[in-house]
């Protein structure tokens, strides 16, 4: 009972929800806006990072077992979320909507924030003084000058058997969930904007963007229907 009430209660904006709205703004504002060749590249540089971020972290947590202090977690004390920053910034920037990329911040501290605040308060009444001295040590959601020196030892404490076909789903949807901006701009740009749809046939650049996003969501669907277990994060 006391769980239901409490989803009645959550909030209209919230972690589960904020990457969908998100890919649903930048995709409607790539009809709109346009973009430039760095903030492609910046975007897929954002993308890469938090996937592999992401992947990693995946690898090192041990979850409601022990305090997650090796790898990524001497970095910044919630390595996914900062993983999720990376990658949903990375869908604004391909958007071409600077406002977007603006706003995101406050959006993520908005549905992020009731989540870190119940995780930490929880993992204080499990690790106590273990864990206070551990939150004083290490930045909350991004590295500071003293925890990004930490980098050399990321992969500590990795395993790869702690990577579940649920991650290659994952990653497979957020290449996709990519590309399918890039097509967009593509064919606003081409078609759209010159009136001159009959040409789509004879662009081999635009039909690729379109087969390597399906290509992958195809595989994020085989993938995830596959997988034994399910995950939760």
């Amino acid at each position: 009972m006391t769980e239901s009430k409490e989803e009645k209660k959550r909030p209209l904006l919230n972690r589960s929800n904020l990457r969908d709205i998100t890919i649903i703004v930048a995709l409607a504002s790539a009809l709109v806006y346009n973009l430039d060749v760095v903030r492609l590249v910046l975007s897929f540089l954002l993308l890469s990072f938090g996937c592999f971020f992401h992947y990693v972290t995946k690898g090192v947590l041990i979850r409601n077992v022990v305090l997650c202090k090796d790898g990524t977690y001497n970095i910044v004390r919630h390595p996914y979320y900062m993983a999720n920053y990376l990658i949903d910034s990375g869908f604004c920037l391909l958007s071409g909507n600077v406002y977007l990329l603006l706003v995101y911040p406050f959006l993520f501290y908005w549905s992020y924030g009731p989540t870190i605040r119940k995780e930490e308060s929880v993992l204080a009444e499990m690790h106590g003084e273990e864990f206070l001295r551990y939150s004083l040590d290490v930045p909350q959601i991004f590295p500071d000058a003293f925890s990004i020196k930490s980098w050399r030892a990321i992969i500590n404490g990795f395993s790869k058997h702690r990577i579940t076909a649920n991650e290659i789903s994952r990653f497979a949807r957020f290449w996709a969930t990519a590309l399918f901006i890039i097509f967009i701009h593509v064919v606003k740009e081409d078609y759209f904007a010159r009136l001159n749809l009959a040409s789509l046939r004879t662009d081999y650049g635009s039909l690729t963007l379109l087969l390597l996003v399906i290509v992958l969501m195809a595989i994020s669907f085989v993938v995830r229907s596959k997988r034994k277990t399910p995950d939760a994060e």
